[in-house]
Protein backbone atom coordinates (compact mmCIF):
# COMPACT_ATOMS: atom_id res chain seq x y z
CA UNK A 1 0.00 0.00 0.00
CA UNK A 2 2.75 2.45 0.79
CA UNK A 3 4.84 1.33 -2.01
CA UNK A 4 1.79 2.05 -4.28
CA UNK A 5 0.56 5.73 -2.58
CA UNK A 6 -2.90 6.95 -2.86
CA UNK A 7 -3.89 6.85 -6.67
CA UNK A 8 -7.69 7.37 -8.29
CA UNK A 9 -9.55 4.20 -8.73
CA UNK A 10 -8.52 1.59 -11.11
CA UNK A 11 -10.27 -0.64 -13.42
CA UNK A 12 -10.78 -3.96 -12.30
CA UNK A 13 -8.20 -6.23 -12.72
CA UNK A 14 -7.66 -9.41 -15.42
CA UNK A 15 -7.92 -12.87 -13.89
CA UNK A 16 -5.10 -13.45 -16.50
CA UNK A 17 -3.00 -10.42 -15.32
CA UNK A 18 -3.64 -11.27 -11.97
CA UNK A 19 -2.17 -15.59 -12.56
CA UNK A 20 0.96 -13.94 -14.01
CA UNK A 21 1.33 -11.78 -11.05
CA UNK A 22 0.92 -15.05 -8.68
CA UNK A 23 2.93 -17.06 -11.17
CA UNK A 24 5.73 -14.31 -10.94
CA UNK A 25 5.94 -14.63 -7.43
CA UNK A 26 5.95 -18.47 -6.88
CA UNK A 27 8.90 -18.45 -9.66
CA UNK A 28 10.57 -15.40 -8.40
CA UNK A 29 9.65 -14.86 -5.48
CA UNK A 30 13.03 -16.29 -3.81
CA UNK A 31 15.21 -13.70 -5.66
CA UNK A 32 14.12 -11.25 -4.00
CA UNK A 33 14.89 -8.64 -6.17
CA UNK A 34 14.91 -8.57 -9.84
CA UNK A 35 13.64 -6.13 -13.01
CA UNK A 36 10.01 -5.76 -14.45
CA UNK A 37 8.99 -8.10 -16.30
CA UNK A 38 7.19 -8.53 -19.24
CA UNK A 39 3.97 -6.54 -19.24
CA UNK A 40 2.85 -5.98 -15.76
CA UNK A 41 3.34 -2.55 -14.24
CA UNK A 42 1.87 -0.66 -11.33
CA UNK A 43 -1.33 -0.26 -12.45
CA UNK A 44 -1.81 -4.00 -12.25
CA UNK A 45 -0.69 -4.17 -8.83
CA UNK A 46 -2.83 -1.04 -7.60
CA UNK A 47 -6.09 -2.91 -9.83
CA UNK A 48 -5.38 -6.08 -7.89
CA UNK A 49 -4.95 -4.18 -4.40
CA UNK A 50 -8.28 -1.94 -4.60
CA UNK A 51 -10.03 -5.34 -5.40
CA UNK A 52 -9.06 -7.18 -2.77
CA UNK A 53 -9.76 -4.26 -0.65
CA UNK A 54 -13.12 -3.47 -1.58
CA UNK A 55 -14.11 -7.42 -1.37
CA UNK A 56 -12.73 -6.96 1.96
CA UNK A 57 -14.29 -4.33 3.18
CA UNK A 58 -11.57 -2.25 3.89
CA UNK A 59 -9.35 1.14 3.01
CA UNK A 60 -5.63 1.77 3.10
CA UNK A 61 -5.31 4.09 5.45
CA UNK A 62 -8.05 2.18 8.05
CA UNK A 63 -6.10 -0.76 7.34
CA UNK A 64 -2.59 0.73 7.96
CA UNK A 65 -3.29 2.10 11.02
CA UNK A 66 -5.34 -1.00 12.09
CA UNK A 67 -2.24 -3.13 11.75
CA UNK A 68 0.22 -0.44 13.45
CA UNK A 69 -2.22 -0.32 16.60
CA UNK A 70 -2.16 -4.43 16.53
CA UNK A 71 -5.88 -4.24 16.67
CA UNK A 72 -5.52 -6.75 13.25
CA UNK A 73 -3.25 -9.34 11.96
CA UNK A 74 -2.49 -11.05 9.47
CA UNK A 75 -4.11 -13.97 10.98
CA UNK A 76 -7.31 -11.97 11.16
CA UNK A 77 -7.00 -10.85 7.79
CA UNK A 78 -6.71 -14.35 6.14
CA UNK A 79 -9.38 -15.64 8.30
CA UNK A 80 -11.67 -12.54 7.52
CA UNK A 81 -10.66 -13.52 3.62
CA UNK A 82 -11.52 -16.98 4.04
CA UNK A 83 -14.90 -16.61 5.75
CA UNK A 84 -15.89 -14.12 2.48
CA UNK A 85 -14.54 -15.93 -0.06
CA UNK A 86 -16.69 -18.90 0.87
CA UNK A 87 -19.44 -16.79 1.62
CA UNK A 88 -19.16 -15.35 -2.24
CA UNK A 89 -18.15 -18.47 -3.66
CA UNK A 90 -21.13 -20.31 -2.51
CA UNK A 91 -23.60 -17.40 -3.55
CA UNK A 92 -21.79 -17.50 -7.38
CA UNK A 93 -21.84 -21.36 -7.60
CA UNK A 94 -25.67 -20.82 -6.60
CA UNK A 95 -26.10 -18.16 -9.42
CA UNK A 96 -24.57 -20.59 -12.44
CA UNK A 97 -27.04 -23.37 -10.78
CA UNK A 98 -30.02 -21.09 -11.30
CA UNK A 99 -28.74 -20.05 -15.00
CA UNK A 100 -28.32 -23.70 -15.77
CA UNK A 101 -31.73 -24.19 -14.69
CA UNK A 102 -33.02 -21.55 -16.40
CA UNK A 103 -34.19 -19.44 -13.68
CA UNK A 104 -32.10 -16.66 -14.78
CA UNK A 105 -30.94 -16.07 -17.76
CA UNK A 106 -27.38 -17.45 -18.94
CA UNK A 107 -24.41 -15.61 -19.31
CA UNK A 108 -21.20 -17.29 -19.27
CA UNK A 109 -19.28 -13.79 -18.46
CA UNK A 110 -21.18 -12.87 -15.64
CA UNK A 111 -20.57 -16.35 -14.29
CA UNK A 112 -16.87 -16.17 -14.49
CA UNK A 113 -16.40 -13.26 -13.05
CA UNK A 114 -18.53 -13.99 -10.35
CA UNK A 115 -16.60 -16.96 -9.38
CA UNK A 116 -13.47 -14.45 -10.29
CA UNK A 117 -14.56 -11.71 -7.70
CA UNK A 118 -15.19 -14.63 -5.11
CA UNK A 119 -11.75 -15.79 -5.04
CA UNK A 120 -9.91 -12.24 -4.77
CA UNK A 121 -10.48 -12.29 -0.77
CA UNK A 122 -8.41 -15.12 -0.70
CA UNK A 123 -5.93 -14.88 -2.98
CA UNK A 124 -3.18 -13.02 -1.36
CA UNK A 125 -3.14 -15.67 1.75
CA UNK A 126 -2.98 -18.56 -0.82
CA UNK A 127 -0.22 -17.78 -3.06
CA UNK A 128 1.28 -17.07 0.48
CA UNK A 129 0.37 -20.54 1.13
CA UNK A 130 1.21 -22.37 -1.81
CA UNK A 131 4.73 -20.55 -1.79
CA UNK A 132 5.48 -22.13 2.01
CA UNK A 133 4.21 -25.29 0.72
CA UNK A 134 6.78 -25.45 -2.07
CA UNK A 135 10.01 -24.15 0.09
CA UNK A 136 8.58 -27.07 2.12
CA UNK A 137 8.77 -29.59 0.00
CA UNK A 138 12.70 -28.47 -1.20
CA UNK A 139 13.86 -29.34 2.27
CA UNK A 140 11.73 -32.45 3.03
CA UNK A 141 12.08 -34.61 -0.21
CA UNK A 142 14.92 -37.21 -0.75
CA UNK A 143 16.55 -39.15 -4.26
CA UNK A 144 14.88 -42.45 -2.80
CA UNK A 145 11.32 -41.38 -2.29
CA UNK A 146 8.60 -42.65 -4.62
CA UNK A 147 6.85 -39.97 -6.29
CA UNK A 148 3.68 -38.78 -4.69
CA UNK A 149 0.80 -38.11 -6.82
CA UNK A 150 -2.65 -35.93 -5.99
CA UNK A 151 -5.49 -37.33 -8.03
CA UNK A 152 -7.92 -35.23 -7.86
CA UNK A 153 -11.70 -36.31 -8.66
CA UNK A 154 -15.24 -34.64 -7.85
CA UNK A 155 -18.49 -36.45 -7.11
CA UNK A 156 -16.85 -39.71 -5.71
CA UNK A 157 -20.14 -39.74 -3.69
CA UNK A 158 -22.30 -40.92 -7.08
CA UNK A 159 -22.28 -44.26 -8.75
CA UNK A 160 -20.13 -44.28 -11.72
CA UNK A 161 -17.06 -45.49 -13.71
CA UNK A 162 -14.65 -43.21 -11.86
CA UNK A 163 -15.69 -43.72 -8.69
CA UNK A 164 -15.36 -47.53 -8.81
CA UNK A 165 -11.88 -46.33 -11.01
CA UNK A 166 -10.76 -44.89 -8.27
CA UNK A 167 -11.58 -47.52 -5.45
CA UNK A 168 -9.24 -49.72 -7.34
CA UNK A 169 -6.53 -47.38 -7.23
CA UNK A 170 -6.52 -47.28 -3.64
CA UNK A 171 -7.17 -51.05 -3.08
CA UNK A 172 -4.20 -52.00 -5.65
CA UNK A 173 -1.97 -49.31 -5.88
CA UNK A 174 -0.19 -47.73 -8.66
CA UNK A 175 3.51 -49.93 -8.94
CA UNK A 176 5.92 -47.07 -7.70
CA UNK A 177 4.12 -44.60 -7.19
CA UNK A 178 2.35 -43.38 -3.92
CA UNK A 179 -1.08 -41.74 -5.06
CA UNK A 180 -3.49 -40.03 -2.58
CA UNK A 181 -6.97 -39.49 -3.38
CA UNK A 182 -8.47 -35.53 -3.11
CA UNK A 183 -11.71 -34.40 -3.17
CA UNK A 184 -14.64 -33.18 -1.22
CA UNK A 185 -16.59 -36.38 -0.74
CA UNK A 186 -15.97 -39.01 2.21
CA UNK A 187 -13.82 -42.32 1.68
CA UNK A 188 -10.48 -39.93 0.36
CA UNK A 189 -7.19 -39.32 1.46
CA UNK A 190 -7.25 -35.63 1.70
CA UNK A 191 -10.98 -34.21 1.72
CA UNK A 192 -11.06 -30.71 1.13
CA UNK A 193 -13.78 -28.17 2.84
CA UNK A 194 -17.07 -27.44 0.26
CA UNK A 195 -17.85 -23.87 0.50
CA UNK A 196 -21.74 -25.34 -0.60
CA UNK A 197 -22.96 -28.73 -2.07
CA UNK A 198 -25.23 -28.48 -4.93
CA UNK A 199 -26.78 -30.99 -7.12
CA UNK A 200 -25.58 -30.98 -10.92
CA UNK A 201 -27.71 -29.04 -12.76
CA UNK A 202 -30.57 -30.94 -14.93
CA UNK A 203 -29.25 -34.36 -12.47
CA UNK A 204 -31.28 -34.24 -9.45
CA UNK A 205 -29.48 -36.49 -6.47
CA UNK A 206 -26.12 -36.41 -7.94
CA UNK A 207 -24.46 -34.02 -5.83
CA UNK A 208 -20.69 -32.16 -6.52
CA UNK A 209 -18.92 -30.13 -3.35
CA UNK A 210 -17.56 -26.44 -4.41
CA UNK A 211 -14.05 -26.34 -1.75
CA UNK A 212 -12.54 -22.86 -1.51
CA UNK A 213 -9.54 -22.20 -3.03
CA UNK A 214 -7.76 -22.13 0.27
CA UNK A 215 -8.58 -25.58 1.12
CA UNK A 216 -7.18 -26.88 -2.11
CA UNK A 217 -3.90 -24.57 -2.11
CA UNK A 218 -3.20 -26.14 1.21
CA UNK A 219 -4.02 -29.82 -0.16
CA UNK A 220 -1.76 -29.75 -2.76
CA UNK A 221 0.92 -27.40 -0.97
CA UNK A 222 1.19 -29.22 2.09
CA UNK A 223 1.13 -32.91 0.19
CA UNK A 224 4.43 -31.80 -0.92
CA UNK A 225 3.46 -33.87 -4.52
CA UNK A 226 5.46 -34.70 -7.57
CA UNK A 227 2.59 -34.32 -9.86
CA UNK A 228 -1.07 -33.86 -10.21
CA UNK A 229 -3.74 -35.97 -11.60
CA UNK A 230 -7.15 -34.68 -12.74
CA UNK A 231 -10.36 -36.43 -14.15
CA UNK A 232 -12.72 -33.87 -15.12
CA UNK A 233 -13.12 -30.37 -15.09
CA UNK A 234 -15.05 -30.16 -11.66
CA UNK A 235 -14.68 -27.41 -8.83
CA UNK A 236 -12.05 -29.75 -7.01
CA UNK A 237 -9.82 -30.37 -10.29
CA UNK A 238 -10.28 -27.10 -11.43
CA UNK A 239 -8.91 -25.54 -8.38
CA UNK A 240 -5.90 -28.39 -8.22
CA UNK A 241 -4.93 -27.48 -12.47
CA UNK A 242 -4.61 -24.00 -11.45
CA UNK A 243 -2.31 -24.82 -7.90
CA UNK A 244 -0.20 -27.15 -10.37
CA UNK A 245 0.21 -24.55 -13.11
CA UNK A 246 0.98 -21.95 -10.18
CA UNK A 247 3.49 -24.63 -8.02
CA UNK A 248 5.01 -25.75 -11.74
CA UNK A 249 3.69 -28.94 -10.97
CA UNK A 250 3.51 -31.85 -13.74
CA UNK A 251 -0.04 -32.35 -14.80
CA UNK A 252 -1.99 -35.47 -16.29
CA UNK A 253 -5.22 -35.34 -16.78
CA UNK A 254 -7.70 -38.81 -17.47
CA UNK A 255 -10.70 -37.99 -19.86
CA UNK A 256 -13.32 -40.31 -18.30
CA UNK A 257 -16.68 -38.85 -19.25
CA UNK A 258 -18.01 -37.57 -22.88
CA UNK A 259 -19.26 -34.51 -20.70
CA UNK A 260 -19.91 -32.48 -23.67
CA UNK A 261 -22.20 -35.20 -25.03
CA UNK A 262 -23.60 -35.54 -21.68
CA UNK A 263 -24.50 -31.69 -21.88
CA UNK A 264 -26.33 -31.73 -25.01
CA UNK A 265 -28.66 -34.52 -24.18
CA UNK A 266 -29.42 -33.21 -21.06
CA UNK A 267 -29.94 -29.89 -21.67
CA UNK A 268 -31.64 -30.25 -25.49
CA UNK A 269 -29.22 -26.85 -25.50
CA UNK A 270 -26.43 -26.78 -28.21
CA UNK A 271 -24.93 -23.76 -26.71
CA UNK A 272 -23.63 -25.35 -23.60
CA UNK A 273 -22.60 -28.57 -25.28
CA UNK A 274 -20.42 -26.44 -27.41
CA UNK A 275 -19.00 -24.14 -24.45
CA UNK A 276 -18.36 -27.48 -22.72
CA UNK A 277 -16.44 -28.96 -25.31
CA UNK A 278 -14.50 -25.22 -24.93
CA UNK A 279 -13.87 -26.28 -21.70
CA UNK A 280 -12.63 -29.67 -21.78
CA UNK A 281 -10.69 -28.47 -24.47
CA UNK A 282 -8.71 -26.05 -22.05
CA UNK A 283 -9.15 -27.94 -19.37
CA UNK A 284 -7.53 -31.43 -20.76
CA UNK A 285 -5.03 -29.17 -23.28
CA UNK A 286 -3.03 -27.76 -20.46
CA UNK A 287 -1.89 -31.37 -19.72
CA UNK A 288 1.34 -33.01 -20.25
CA UNK A 289 -0.19 -35.89 -20.48
CA UNK A 290 -3.80 -37.27 -21.06
CA UNK A 291 -4.97 -41.03 -20.72
CA UNK A 292 -7.74 -42.13 -22.34
CA UNK A 293 -9.13 -45.49 -22.10
CA UNK A 294 -10.01 -46.65 -25.82
CA UNK A 295 -9.07 -45.52 -29.49
CA UNK A 296 -12.92 -43.66 -29.64
CA UNK A 297 -11.69 -41.54 -27.18
CA UNK A 298 -8.37 -40.91 -28.56
CA UNK A 299 -10.49 -39.25 -31.63
CA UNK A 300 -12.56 -37.35 -29.30
CA UNK A 301 -9.62 -35.83 -27.37
CA UNK A 302 -7.89 -35.54 -31.28
CA UNK A 303 -10.90 -33.17 -32.07
CA UNK A 304 -10.09 -31.00 -29.20
CA UNK A 305 -7.02 -30.33 -30.69
CA UNK A 306 -4.97 -32.76 -28.32
CA UNK A 307 -2.23 -34.46 -30.25
CA UNK A 308 -1.82 -38.31 -30.01
CA UNK A 309 1.92 -37.62 -28.61
CA UNK A 310 0.14 -36.72 -25.73
CA UNK A 311 -2.64 -39.31 -25.54
CA UNK A 312 -1.47 -42.56 -23.50
CA UNK A 313 -3.89 -45.89 -22.69
CA UNK A 314 -5.20 -46.47 -19.60
CA UNK A 315 -8.10 -49.19 -20.10
CA UNK A 316 -9.80 -50.47 -17.06
CA UNK A 317 -9.48 -53.86 -15.73
CA UNK A 318 -11.73 -56.35 -14.18
CA UNK A 319 -11.58 -58.79 -11.11
CA UNK A 320 -12.15 -62.40 -12.57
CA UNK A 321 -12.41 -63.67 -9.34
CA UNK A 322 -15.18 -61.68 -8.23
CA UNK A 323 -17.34 -61.94 -11.39
CA UNK A 324 -17.37 -65.36 -12.96
CA UNK A 325 -20.04 -67.56 -14.65
CA UNK A 326 -19.39 -70.17 -11.23
CA UNK A 327 -21.87 -67.38 -9.47
CA UNK A 328 -24.62 -68.24 -12.00
CA UNK A 329 -27.88 -69.53 -9.88
CA UNK A 330 -31.07 -70.55 -11.59
CA UNK A 331 -34.54 -68.82 -10.53
CA UNK A 332 -32.27 -66.19 -9.04
CA UNK A 333 -33.93 -63.87 -11.79
CA UNK A 334 -37.58 -64.12 -12.46
CA UNK A 335 -37.95 -64.52 -16.34
CA UNK A 336 -37.45 -66.93 -18.46
CA UNK A 337 -34.85 -65.42 -20.66
CA UNK A 338 -33.28 -62.71 -18.40
CA UNK A 339 -32.11 -60.25 -20.33
CA UNK A 340 -29.63 -57.74 -17.90
CA UNK A 341 -28.68 -53.70 -17.93
CA UNK A 342 -26.68 -52.63 -15.11
CA UNK A 343 -25.64 -49.28 -14.67
CA UNK A 344 -26.82 -45.22 -14.42
CA UNK A 345 -30.66 -45.18 -16.10
CA UNK A 346 -30.24 -41.81 -17.22
CA UNK A 347 -30.77 -40.24 -21.25
CA UNK A 348 -26.90 -40.44 -21.88
CA UNK A 349 -26.90 -43.84 -21.23
CA UNK A 350 -29.45 -44.94 -23.71
CA UNK A 351 -32.03 -46.22 -21.92
CA UNK A 352 -34.67 -45.35 -23.84
CA UNK A 353 -32.99 -46.87 -26.84
CA UNK A 354 -32.78 -50.09 -24.63
CA UNK A 355 -36.13 -49.72 -24.04
CA UNK A 356 -37.68 -49.50 -27.88
CA UNK A 357 -35.04 -52.50 -28.69
CA UNK A 358 -36.20 -54.62 -25.64
CA UNK A 359 -39.71 -54.15 -26.48
CA UNK A 360 -39.75 -54.50 -29.83
CA UNK A 361 -37.59 -57.83 -29.37
CA UNK A 362 -40.04 -59.00 -27.00
CA UNK A 363 -42.95 -58.70 -29.45
CA UNK A 364 -41.51 -61.55 -31.17
CA UNK A 365 -40.43 -63.40 -28.62
CA UNK A 366 -42.53 -63.20 -25.09
CA UNK A 367 -39.90 -65.78 -23.09
CA UNK A 368 -37.66 -62.23 -22.74
CA UNK A 369 -37.84 -60.10 -19.14
CA UNK A 370 -36.39 -56.78 -19.22
CA UNK A 371 -33.40 -56.82 -15.56
CA UNK A 372 -31.96 -53.21 -14.40
CA UNK A 373 -29.21 -53.28 -12.35
CA UNK A 374 -28.84 -49.39 -11.13
CA UNK A 375 -30.71 -46.23 -10.77
CA UNK A 376 -30.98 -42.48 -12.50
CA UNK A 377 -33.44 -39.66 -13.10
CA UNK A 378 -35.02 -41.95 -15.60
CA UNK A 379 -36.30 -44.73 -13.69
CA UNK A 380 -39.74 -44.08 -13.30
CA UNK A 381 -40.39 -43.30 -16.41
CA UNK A 382 -38.63 -46.57 -17.53
CA UNK A 383 -41.44 -48.91 -14.46
CA UNK A 384 -44.20 -46.93 -16.09
CA UNK A 385 -43.13 -47.80 -19.67
CA UNK A 386 -41.85 -51.55 -19.24
CA UNK A 387 -44.50 -52.61 -16.39
CA UNK A 388 -44.60 -56.39 -15.82
CA UNK A 389 -42.27 -56.68 -18.52
CA UNK A 390 -39.23 -55.43 -16.10
CA UNK A 391 -37.57 -56.33 -12.77
CA UNK A 392 -35.57 -52.87 -11.35
CA UNK A 393 -33.23 -54.21 -8.74
CA UNK A 394 -31.28 -50.94 -7.85
CA UNK A 395 -27.52 -50.61 -7.63
CA UNK A 396 -26.33 -53.56 -6.63
CA UNK A 397 -22.99 -54.13 -4.85
CA UNK A 398 -20.63 -56.88 -4.30
CA UNK A 399 -21.64 -60.58 -4.81
CA UNK A 400 -25.17 -59.17 -5.11
CA UNK A 401 -24.46 -57.73 -8.54
CA UNK A 402 -21.71 -60.41 -9.81
CA UNK A 403 -24.48 -62.97 -8.80
CA UNK A 404 -26.96 -60.84 -11.19
CA UNK A 405 -24.55 -60.99 -14.15
CA UNK A 406 -24.01 -64.87 -14.01
CA UNK A 407 -27.01 -65.66 -13.61
CA UNK A 408 -28.54 -63.74 -16.64
CA UNK A 409 -28.98 -65.15 -19.93
CA UNK A 410 -28.20 -61.66 -22.34
CA UNK A 411 -26.61 -58.47 -22.07
CA UNK A 412 -27.92 -55.66 -23.68
CA UNK A 413 -25.86 -52.19 -23.90
CA UNK A 414 -27.33 -49.23 -25.52
CA UNK A 415 -25.16 -46.32 -24.59
CA UNK A 416 -23.05 -44.48 -27.42
CA UNK A 417 -21.63 -42.11 -24.93
CA UNK A 418 -19.30 -44.20 -23.07
CA UNK A 419 -15.63 -43.95 -23.37
CA UNK A 420 -14.93 -47.33 -22.13
CA UNK A 421 -18.05 -49.79 -21.09
CA UNK A 422 -16.63 -51.07 -17.35
CA UNK A 423 -19.98 -53.39 -17.43
CA UNK A 424 -19.28 -54.89 -20.80
CA UNK A 425 -16.23 -56.35 -19.28
CA UNK A 426 -17.87 -57.07 -16.49
CA UNK A 427 -20.59 -59.42 -18.11
CA UNK A 428 -18.04 -61.05 -20.34
CA UNK A 429 -16.32 -62.31 -17.12
CA UNK A 430 -19.63 -63.56 -15.73
CA UNK A 431 -20.32 -65.67 -18.74
CA UNK A 432 -22.30 -63.48 -20.50
CA UNK A 433 -22.57 -62.67 -24.10
CA UNK A 434 -23.31 -59.62 -24.53
CA UNK A 435 -25.06 -57.25 -27.40
CA UNK A 436 -23.73 -53.90 -27.72
CA UNK A 437 -24.53 -50.42 -30.11
CA UNK A 438 -21.04 -49.94 -32.12
CA UNK A 439 -20.06 -46.48 -30.93
CA UNK A 440 -17.47 -45.32 -28.37
CA UNK A 441 -15.68 -47.57 -25.85
CA UNK A 442 -17.56 -50.77 -26.47
CA UNK A 443 -16.35 -50.78 -30.24
CA UNK A 444 -12.77 -51.45 -28.64
CA UNK A 445 -14.41 -54.32 -26.98
CA UNK A 446 -16.10 -56.62 -28.44
CA UNK A 447 -14.94 -58.57 -31.75
CA UNK A 448 -18.03 -59.01 -34.30
CA UNK A 449 -19.61 -61.97 -34.00
CA UNK A 450 -16.60 -63.12 -31.93
CA UNK A 451 -16.88 -62.22 -28.56
CA UNK A 452 -19.85 -60.07 -28.88
CA UNK A 453 -22.70 -58.06 -31.39
CA UNK A 454 -22.25 -54.92 -32.48
CA UNK A 455 -25.05 -52.80 -34.07
CA UNK A 456 -26.17 -49.83 -35.12
CA UNK A 457 -28.01 -46.93 -32.98
CA UNK A 458 -30.85 -48.43 -34.22
CA UNK A 459 -33.84 -50.61 -32.05
CA UNK A 460 -34.58 -52.88 -34.82
CA UNK A 461 -31.18 -53.30 -35.33
CA UNK A 462 -30.11 -53.77 -31.80
CA UNK A 463 -33.65 -55.94 -31.36
CA UNK A 464 -32.37 -58.42 -33.93
CA UNK A 465 -29.01 -58.73 -31.83
CA UNK A 466 -30.80 -59.47 -28.79
CA UNK A 467 -33.27 -62.06 -30.74
CA UNK A 468 -30.29 -63.67 -32.61
CA UNK A 469 -28.10 -64.07 -28.77
CA UNK A 470 -31.56 -65.42 -27.56
CA UNK A 471 -32.74 -67.77 -29.84
CA UNK A 472 -29.73 -69.20 -31.27
CA UNK A 473 -28.06 -71.52 -28.85
CA UNK A 474 -24.74 -72.04 -30.66
CA UNK A 475 -24.06 -68.41 -31.53
CA UNK A 476 -24.89 -67.35 -27.79
CA UNK A 477 -22.48 -70.05 -26.53
CA UNK A 478 -19.43 -69.91 -29.04
CA UNK A 479 -20.00 -66.16 -28.06
CA UNK A 480 -19.86 -66.54 -24.27
CA UNK A 481 -16.83 -68.75 -24.26
CA UNK A 482 -14.89 -66.49 -26.70
CA UNK A 483 -15.85 -62.98 -24.65
CA UNK A 484 -14.50 -65.03 -21.21
CA UNK A 485 -11.50 -66.06 -22.61
CA UNK A 486 -10.39 -62.91 -23.94
CA UNK A 487 -11.62 -61.23 -20.65
CA UNK A 488 -9.01 -63.02 -18.75
CA UNK A 489 -5.91 -60.54 -19.88
CA UNK A 490 -8.33 -57.21 -18.99
CA UNK A 491 -6.70 -57.33 -15.56
CA UNK A 492 -6.74 -54.38 -12.75
CA UNK A 493 -2.97 -55.02 -12.40
CA UNK A 494 -2.47 -54.54 -15.66
CA UNK A 495 -4.35 -51.26 -16.09
CA UNK A 496 -2.41 -49.99 -12.48
CA UNK A 497 0.80 -50.73 -14.82
CA UNK A 498 -0.73 -48.57 -18.38
CA UNK A 499 -1.61 -46.04 -15.35
CA UNK A 500 2.15 -46.10 -14.10
CA UNK A 501 3.87 -45.70 -17.44
CA UNK A 502 1.54 -42.42 -17.76
CA UNK A 503 2.77 -41.13 -14.81
CA UNK A 504 6.15 -41.73 -15.73
CA UNK A 505 5.72 -40.27 -19.25
CA UNK A 506 4.91 -36.69 -17.11
CA UNK A 507 8.20 -36.43 -14.95
CA UNK A 508 10.54 -37.99 -17.71
CA UNK A 509 8.89 -35.58 -20.15
CA UNK A 510 8.91 -38.07 -22.96
CA UNK A 511 5.83 -39.03 -25.46
CA UNK A 512 3.67 -41.60 -24.68
CA UNK A 513 2.35 -42.26 -28.05
CA UNK A 514 4.31 -45.74 -27.94
CA UNK A 515 2.27 -46.95 -24.78
CA UNK A 516 -0.48 -46.30 -26.51
CA UNK A 517 -2.31 -50.48 -27.03
CA UNK A 518 -4.65 -51.32 -29.69
CA UNK A 519 -7.93 -52.25 -27.42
Amino acid sequence: IRALGHQPETSRPDPLVLLEIVQRVMREGEMRSGPVGGNLGPDDARAVLRAWLAEMGLEEANLIELLQEGEISHPDLYRQGRRIHERKLAESVHDIVAMGEGEMELDPKRAALGLFDACIPAIPYAAASAFLGREKFKLTRNDGDRPRVALVADGLGGTHGVTHTIRQIRERGVPGFEVEVIGTDADVDRRLSAAAEIDIPFYKGLKIGIPSLPAVVDAIAEGRYDMVHVTAPGPACIGAWLVAKVLDLPLIGSYHTELALYTGLRTGEAQLEVLMRMALAGFYGACQVVLSPSPATDRRLGGLGIGSERVGRWARGVDVQRFSPALRTPSHLPGEVNVLYAGRLTKEKGVELLADAFLAARERDSRLHLVLAGGGPEADALRERLGEHATFLGWLQGEALARAYASADVFMFASQTDTFGQVIVEAQASGLPVVAVAEGGPVSLIEPEETGLLTPADPHALANGLLRLSGETLLRERIRRAALAAVQGRTWEAAMEELATGYRAVLDETPVSQSRKVA
